[in-house]
This record gives C-alpha cells, sequence and structure tokens, in this order.
C-alpha cells in the first residue's frame, strides 16, 4: 500500500485510490487488526494516529510499520481525539489526498463501504450540489444491533441530508478543512464531531449520510434496558465522558452560539443521559459530580485533557 497519493481532483471519484483512511487508536491492543484489515484494501492508504498507548498496542503497531502496511503517528502522550485526527489530516493532505476517511479504532467497514461513499458522492455531484462537505456510513451499533440514525440499509437507498455525522466514518472532502479549519482542539475527546458540524453548516455545507454504506461501530457500551413499560438505551460511559460531554456543549454554546433549537435538543439529551445515570449506573452521585465540575470548568475556561 503506497503513501503517495494518486494525481485525481477533487471531483474525481476514482474508488478508494482517491482516499487516506485515518485511524486513531489508544489501548487498544491486538483489536486494532479489525479495524485495520477491514479497510487497508477499501483505500489507497491508511494513517494511524497513536494517542500514547501501552506497550500491548505499540508492539501490533510495530507489526503494521515492520510490514509497511500503514504509516504510524506515535504521540508520546494522549493528545486527544482532535489533534490526532488533525495530525493524521495534515499528513494526508501533504500527499494530496483529496479525500480522507476518519474511523476510531472499534469500529469496522463493511465489505464496500468506501466504494459506496464515494459513489454517493459522485450522485450528489451529478445532482448540481457542490457544497458536500462529509458523506457519513449508516452506523450499527455493534453492542446492540441497532442503526444508531435508524436508516435501514436498503437496496440502492439514495444519500440522505443530515445535521449531523459522528467522525468514524466520515468520508471527507479535504477542502472543506481550508475553508473552515480542522477539528477542535480545546475539546480533546467527545462532541469533537458535534462542533466541527455545526461549523460546517454555518459555512453554507452540506452534511450526507449513506443508508448502504454500513459501519460497525461502537456506541459506548451501550445496553438496551427497560424501565416501567418503556424500553430504552443506556449509554455506560465512564465518569470521564460525563465530564467532556457536559463540558464541550457548553464550550460549544458559548463559542458559537448555535440557537434556541440546538440548545434544547442537547439540554434534553444532557438530561435524558442523567436521568438514566441515576436508574442505572452503579456510582450515580460520581458521575453527576463530575459533570458537576465539567460545567465549572467550562464557566472557567478550562479546557484540554481533565486534570486530576
Amino acid at each position: 500500500m503506497s503513501e503517495d497519493a494518486p494525481c485525481c481532483g477533487i471531483n474525481e471519484f476514482a474508488g478508494g485510490a482517491c482516499v487516506c483512511a485515518i485511524i486513531v487508536t489508544y489501548n487498544v491492543g491486538p483489536a486494532v487488526h479489525r479495524c485495520f484489515d477491514s479497510i487497508r484494501d477499501q483505500v489507497a492508504h491508511v494513517i494511524i494516529v497513536d494517542n500514547g498507548s501501552d506497550e500491548i498496542t505499540r508492539r501490533e503497531l510495530e507489526k503494521l510499520a515492520s510490514a509497511n502496511s500503514a504509516t504510524i503517528i506515535l504521540n508520546e502522550k494522549n493528545e486527544g481525539i482532535a489533534r490526532a485526527f488533525n495530525q493524521g489530516i495534515k499528513r494526508a493532505m501533504g500527499k494530496g489526498y483529496p479525500w480522507v476517511l476518519t474511523l476510531d479504532h472499534d469500529s469496522e467497514a463493511t465489505p464496500g463501504m468506501v466504494e459506496k461513499l464515494l459513489r454517493a458522492a459522485q450522485v450528489l455531484h451529478q445532482e448540481g450540489h457542490r457544497n458536500v462537505a462529509i458523506v457519513g456510513a449508516n452506523w450499527l451499533d455493534k453492542n446492540t444491533g441497532v442503526f444508531i440514525k435508524g436508516f435501514l440499509p436498503e437496496g440502492d437507498s439514495h444519500p440522505v441530508q443530515v445535521g449531523h455525522l459522528i467522525s468514524s466514518g466520515s468520508l471527507i472532502n479535504c477542502e472543506v478543512f481550508n475553508k473552515v479549519g480542522l477539528f477542535d482542539e480545546a475539546l480533546f475527546v467527545y462532541c469533537v464531531d458535534d462542533e466541527f458540524c455545526l461549523r460546517l453548516r454555518r459555512a453554507g455545507f452540506k452534511l450526507f449520510l449513506c443508508p448502504g454504506a454500513v459501519l460497525l461501530h461502537s456506541e459506548g457500551s451501550r445496553q438496551k434496558r427497560r424501565f416501567l413499560w418503556r424500553n430504552t438505551f443506556y449509554d455506560g460511559y465512564g465518569k470521564q465522558v460525563r465530564y467532556y460531554v457536559t463540558r464541550n456543549y457548553i464550550y460549544i454554546f458559548r463559542r458559537h452560539h448555535p440557537g434556541a433549537r440546538w440548545c434544547y435538543s442537547i439540554c434534553k439529551r444532557l438530561l435524558k443521559d442523567y436521568v438514566n445515570v441515576v436508574l442505572y449506573s452503579e456510582a450515580p452521585a460520581s458521575h453527576i459530580l463530575f459533570g458537576l465540575r465539567g460545567i465549572s470548568d467550562a464557566l472557567r475556561n478550562k479546557y484540554g485533557p481533565i486534570s486530576r
């Protein structure tokens, strides 16, 4: 797999030859091969950015590097998902790739996923869309077997315009980085995709989801639960995740002033999350305390990694 990008323009769709995949890893160990093996033959090159992982993970990455299977960027410490993606994006753009595909280390591409994403981008281009920023995969949650956005991959479904796409499985037109910038590194982890998608929409770009391009993705440790007569999904995240999510949504609101509708949807989501924490978490008090700490740090403009 060559690191040198082919000569193809941004509006050409030469299969995966125009795509560089970027995988961010952190303490994933041998499981990194599941993500890598699922995508390696669908794209021209793979860049793996490791965020200061343990020795087990580093040994697995050394195997890929020694086989010239991927470009490996090793960070000495956890730099956060935003900075890691930005490192990979800069490397890919420097090599001339017009498209990047961003992936989490616990995601797995299904066969033909990238081809379907590119075909969807081509269809949108033929229909006259010149402001498509991202064509995203259809995420199937491996924990629950449920499509996260609710779209079923039936036949050759037409791309669907959406307001938000998660970073994993996003085929991104590299031209947008020159116009709206890279991912916001102040957020460190979580809500990075929310902020980026908001900036894209404000700049006049559109986001599309391709129902037929399926990505197997773990949405935290999501579990299906039942309360009284209703079914619900509990995202069994750790308490530090509550901190980052709460803090970073306040950051987005204060920086971008996204409007009442956005604020209502986020407040509704956070309220539901904390209700589920009280109902299903084994240590709800610590989760709530970390959420309050996130509010405090946001109001003090304290961002980046959480301090001990």
